[in-house]
């Protein structure tokens, strides 16, 4: 993938969890301090700052970058995204050059991306937390790189996955952090992690099946 269309598709979930700020924080205060939204937003404005600063940044060094944005954040959606985009970096900087992703190397991201999470915070799919969205979302680049499906279908696949699994923590019982504590009450919502992460794959995804050229990181600041 092109940095240009990278910045775009970066610069769209920014703008996407600052729209959402509101009900990100909300869903967070069924289980836990309801800063989830807020929190988000803030690095979404760090990422856009570390665009702004970095214009030139090929692929991999941009991802680091903002990576190193959204650990400044803090908190324990902070590291979890750094650890996640300086792995997802590692894939892209090993990989052959050229503007055209693959569904392979997208499969590689997810894959590099969902383990580093479950390392981090010792936690996996079903106890209700990003890994249910981001799990999903591995496991549909999966298949569609086994059926040989087009980088456009498995993208289309891989946001609809991350959706439907960040919609089916609704249904699901928080075993690890501070919403394990409720128990049986924390089911009925949806993880605010899960929610948000879901929320920026598919605005980025929408951005790179959408977008041709590179936005200024200025337009939605």
């Amino acid at each position: 993938m092109s940095a240009g269309r990278l910045r775009n598709c970066i610069l769209a979930a920014a703008d996407a969890v600052e729209a959402s700020r509101d009900e990100l924080g909300r869903l967070d205060a069924v289980a836990g301090d309801g800063d989830h939204g807020l929190t988000m937003a803030h690095g979404a404005r760090a990422v856009r700052l570390a665009i702004k600063e970095n214009p030139d940044a090929p692929p991999a060094d941009l991802l680091a970058k903002v990576a190193t944005a959204m650990g400044s954040i803090g908190g324990a959606i902070g590291p979890i995204y750094a650890t996640a985009l300086l792995k997802v970096a590692g894939v892209v900087r090993a990989s052959a050059p050229g503007d055209g992703a693959t569904v392979v190397q997208l499969q590689a991201c997810a894959d590099a991306a969902v383990t580093a999470v479950m390392a981090l915070g010792h936690a996996k799919p079903g106890d209700k937390t990003v890994l249910d969205a981001m799990a999903p979302l591995a496991e549909s680049l999966r298949a569609s790189e086994a059926e040989g499906a087009s980088v456009d279908a498995a993208l289309v696949r891989a946001r609809d996955a991350a959706r439907a699994g960040a919609a089916a923590t609704a249904g699901m019982i928080a075993s690890i952090g501070r919403a394990a504590r409720l128990g049986e009450q924390s089911r009925g919502t949806a993880d605010a992690g899960a929610t948000s992460f879901a929320l920026i794959v598919g605005a980025a995804i929408d951005s790179y099946l959408e977008s041709e050229g590179p936005r200024s990181p200025g337009a939605a600041a």
